[in-house]
């Protein structure tokens, strides 16, 4: 892979995997969640199942119970006081369907049933009381029940509608996971959210109560930094706390910035902007604030470039060139002047803009910090190219950061044209 294809930052893979792994472990708590909840329904079905179930008294019991005598058949006692405790009757028919011996027969019932009668009680109730038959040769045991006490009813279904219910459970399983996957990463990226945005939160309150005591201090020392009536020395005091206090207001407008576009929190206000004007605007202000003999900006742009426009933020933009220009001369280790070069470029509907300068280059650090591959904080201080990396990715572009053969190091930056602008298809 080339080194422009290893620094190519998915802007959003931080965010994704976060996501991902707030998901994953939503999908398993709610699975476990779903599992606990079904096992105690399952569990507490049982045990309401096994409190409430009733059992008919065994036919076969109750025949081997029943004694015939010359006068008729006679009940053991002990079967006689499990009728009594289960609260049912039964009754035993002849081959010709009358009843030759009942105990606790409800009086509603006839003394004779027909075959078409035998064979409708054979499946369900007789006249509301769930029953259940059982034949010896030519007798018939019928055990009974109270109404309103089991519910009975044959069911019977064809064989392509048991295959369509086969593979339907399967589907019905397999829809039930992929809600729970749903859900779970929808609560876990509402997790994150929340929790992205306090953070955001608490970064901006705590920036907004530093601004006010700071701003305190920046106009007291500028005040004592301008007083002639003070000992130089004491002048020179104020001028590095003034000094200082602009640092440390610099680092609270990064430490904001850079936490708002790592979280996508940041609200860009896009409009169609010319990157050539930008970029001369910024090395104009650079050169005219600085030494002549100490910095050199070199400007690269045809004319068909000067027309290239891009949907972007404006201050954004500019922020990235400073920043970039200041990273130079600040960081870049010369010994002589500070050469820099920019050229913008378009090529299928894209616009590229590298800029490069003749420093020391970046160290392995650096760039391993630069391409996404290193999570702990560097130990060069690369907050403000950290800054136009996180700009670039939040409009939708892409930059690689590298160092020259020849030396000094180099950024490319790629942004994606407004609908409308000019391009063409030459190279550098």
């Amino acid at each position: 892979m080339s080194g422009f294809g290893r620094g190519q930052i998915n802007y959003n893979f931080r965010k994704a995997v976060r996501l991902f792994f707030y998901g994953a472990m939503a999908v398993f708590g709610v699975a476990a969640l779903t599992s606990i909840l079904n096992m105690m329904l399952l569990i507490s079905a049982l045990v309401v199942y096994v409190n409430t179930d009733v059992r008919y008294i065994d036919g076969g019991d109750i025949m081997e119970a029943l004694t015939l005598t010359e006068n008729g058949y006679v009940l053991s006692e002990e079967m006689a006081q499990e009728f009594e405790k289960e609260d049912q009757w039964a009754m035993l028919l002849d081959e010709d369907g009358r009843v030759i011996w009942s105990i606790r027969k409800p009086e509603e019932l006839k003394e004779e049933y027909s075959r078409s009668e035998i064979a409708r009680m054979s499946k369900w109730y007789l006249q509301g009381y769930p029953v259940r038959m059982r034949v010896w040769d030519d007798r018939i045991m019928v055990v009974g029940m109270q109404k309103d006490v089991m519910w009975k009813y044959t069911m019977e279904f064809s064989l392509p509608w048991m295959e369509f219910f086969k593979r339907t459970i399967l589907v019905f399983f397999f829809i039930n996971f992929v809600w729970i996957v749903v859900l779970a990463f929808a609560f876990a990226r509402r997790f994150t959210k929340n929790r992205e945005r306090a953070r955001i939160e608490w970064i901006a309150g705590i920036s907004h109560d530093i601004r006010t005591p700071l701003s305190m201090v920046m106009g007291y020392a500028d005040t004592l930094e301008q007083d002639e009536g003070l000992p130089e020395e004491t002048r020179q005091q104020a001028a590095v706390i003034r000094h200082q206090s602009v640092v440390m207001k610099d680092l609270i407008s990064d430490l904001n910035l850079t936490s708002q576009l790592e979280y996508s929190m940041q609200a860009l206000r896009k409009e169609k902007v010319r990157p050539a004007e930008i970029i001369r605007g910024v090395a104009v202000s650079f050169l005219n604030d600085s030494i002549p003999e100490l910095l050199e900006i070199d400007v690269e742009i045809d004319e068909k470039g000067e027309q290239t426009v891009v949907r972007a933020d404006r201050q954004l933009l500019v922020r990235v060139f400073r920043n970039l220009i200041n990273n130079s001369v600040k960081h870049g280790g010369q010994t002589e002047v500070v050469k820099i070069k920019i050229s913008l470029r378009q090529e299928k509907r894209k616009c590229y803009i590298r800029f490069q300068d003749n420093g020391m280059g970046y160290s392995e650090e650096v760039l391993r910090r630069l391409q996404g591959r290193k999570k702990e904080n560097a130990a060069e201080n690369i907050r403000g190219l950290e800054i136009v990396r996180k700009i670039i990715l939040a409009h939708g572009g892409k930059i690689w950061f590298g160092n020259c053969k020849e030396g000094g190091s180099y950024c490319v930056m790629k942004l994606r044209l407004a609908l409308g602008s000019v391009w063409n298809s030459d190279m550098f």
